[in-house]
């Protein structure tokens, strides 16, 4: 807890930026105050939009081109940092200051092996010699959890998991142990079990070195479990303030009530329906290995996948629970035909494998990389009907219908991706998912990166759309609260592996592989609403 009468490591006073003509605003974050003390672990929370990465991107000086703050200060060290020049900058950043970006496929180099980035602050700040900067890299990997160092360290980004890739990007911001770390969505992209043990590493490093930390998240669950005191942000504006205890206990403004009503737990909330009908899909012994090496590095077989064998019924859902790196996405990407399995059968209806794309469409984690940002919205719908044969008219037609299904107005064909928030940006990939009448719809991780009342808006549009469609729905999440929520059926996966298979209802009361307990004892540690023996059915009529 925050030191009795600690100095603030940061202040931030009056701090106003202002949005670029013609936002749906003027200013991204409207005269914001706040401080943060060495030792103490403040979260700022609010949803997309609400200015509290702008906030933490203003620190670092590090705002997006068309941003730019009109007033306040941000005081570190006794000094106002939107006064100091970018060479003075650079010294501190990496160094008393650092930050773990949100995401880390475009925060990290892709010409670059992940080891040496992880050394770069010790080259940049450090007289630290080559062998000596490899060790502490290694020391690093292995503390927050990279499995075997040794090989991954002369890998490069697009070889690891999302996962993996996030916990590169914190071993380099913990580095040099700064004075204040600012931790953007550090976790987002994380399992429950890999979350607790990334908490538990900043609370470390906050506790070793009296380290300010600035928790920027979405997620109210994490906040019970790290934060001294929280900030809660609503369209650039501080709605309330106070110990961390006192806001989650007795919340007064009314949307930090409503993020806290939004908070999913632990309890089982499928639509209460038909039992599901025939298979849609039969995956049998699927396996995936793949070589990796070259010429200047040993040739090496990794197993993702061995064995995975599973089914869903039309309107079903089955979640694929795992942790990163455990092959869950893998197996979605086979089953889509993205990646060739190298052993096994799958079968999507009657049909085999080399002619189940249309039968078949995928809903990928990061909209915004699934959208083409140069085409408009109506483009991106409307290509896969042409490329079928409908014309052009009732190609638009039938796109206009499938974006007012899911809440978007069909007026925004003209629109480009950037134009709409993280929420309606994933709607659009949904709509384009079902543009060509699935029979199977595959959600890798789509709600992961979603605040909490989008998420739960998103996943009622997706049981909505399996009701109505008839469809059958494998749901890849790291999150069981969220495989709770939506699914029939969890298997569980570890290391390529599926450990443990069965009704939702049934494994979430009594879960029986060690490795199940395990991530459900993560889940409630990290802010689940109920107790294992608590959880129960919770029709949703």
């Amino acid at each position: 807890m925050r030191p009795e009468g600690g100095e603030p490591v940061l202040r931030i006073t009056g701090l106003t930026i202002a949005l670029p003509p013609n936002a749906d605003r003027r200013h991204a974050v409207e005269d914001v105050s706040f401080s943060v003390a060495a030792g103490e672990i403040v979260c700022i929370v609010g949803e997309s939009g609400s200015g509290k990465s702008v906030t933490a991107f203003s620190i670092m000086r590090l705002l997006s081109r068309g941003l730019r703050s009109v007033s306040g200060t941000v005081a570190f060290g006794g000094e106002d940092l939107l006064r100091k020049s970018e060479r003075a900058m650079r010294r501190l950043r990496g160094n008393r200051l650092a930050m773990i970006f949100q995401e880390p496929a475009t925060a990290l180099s892709p010409t670059m092996t992940v080891g040496r980035q992880i050394e770069e602050p010790f080259r940049v700040h450090t007289a630290m010699g080559k062998g000596e900067r490899r060790t502490r890299a290694l020391q690093l990997m292995t503390l927050v959890n990279l499995p075997e160092p040794g090989h991954l360290i002369g890998r490069y980004p697009h070889e690891l998991s999302g996962g993996q890739r996030q916990r590169v990007m914190i071993a380099m911001a913990l580095a040099l142990e700064p004075a204040l770390l600012i931790a953007d969505e550090p976790t987002t992209a994380l399992d429950v079990t890999t979350q607790a043990q990334i908490i538990a590493l900043i609370r470390s490093l906050q506790r070793r070195s009296n380290a300010g930390v600035l928790f920027v998240t979405h997620d109210l669950s994490l906040v019970s479990e790290i934060a001294d005191r929280v900030v809660v942000m609503q369209q650039g504006k501080l709605v309330e303030e106070g110990r961390a205890a006192d806001v989650l206990a007795n919340p007064r403004h009314p949307y930090t009530q409503a993020l806290l009503a939004a908070i999913p737990g632990l309890s089982h909330r499928r639509r209460t329906r038909q039992p599901p009908g025939a298979n849609l899909l039969q995956v049998e012994r699927l396996s995936k290995t793949y070589t990796s090496g070259g010429l200047f590095r040993t040739t090496r077989t990794i197993t993702a996948v061995r064995d995975v064998s599973l089914n869903v019924r039309r309107g079903e859902t089955v979640a694929l629970v795992g942790e990163s790196g455990s092959g869950k996405s893998t197996v979605a990407r086979c089953i889509a035909g993205l990646v060739q399995l190298t052993s096994g059968r799958i079968v999507v209806g009657s049909t085999n494998d080399e002619k189940r794309s249309d039968e078949v469409q995928i809903v990928f984690q990061d909209p915004n990389r699934s959208l083409d940002p140069r085409w408009t919205v109506g483009r991106s719908l409307v290509e896969g009907l042409r490329n079928r044969g409908i014309g052009r008219t009732d190609a638009r037609k039938r796109a206009g219908r499938l974006l007012e299904r899911v809440g978007i107005p069909p007026e925004a064909m003209t629109r480009y991706p950037h134009q709409f928030s993280g929420g309606q940006r994933q709607r659009i990939c949904i709509a384009r998912a079902l543009t060509l009448d699935p029979t199977l719809l595959i959600a890798d991780e789509a709600v992961s990166a979603l605040d909490v009342s989008v998420q739960a808006q998103v996943l009622t549009l997706l049981q909505d759309l399996q009701h109505d469609l008839e469809i059958g729905m494998l749901f890849i999440t790291h999150d069981l609260r969220v495989a709770a929520q939506i699914s029939d059926r969890i298997a569980v996966m570890q290391r390529g592996v599926i450990m443990e298979e069965g009704g939702a209802v049934q494994l979430i009361a009594a879960p029986q592989h060690p490795y199940t307990k395990l991530l459900f004892d993560s889940a409630f540690g990290l802010g689940g609403a109920v107790s294992a023996t608590e959880a129960t059915i919770i029709p949703d009529t």
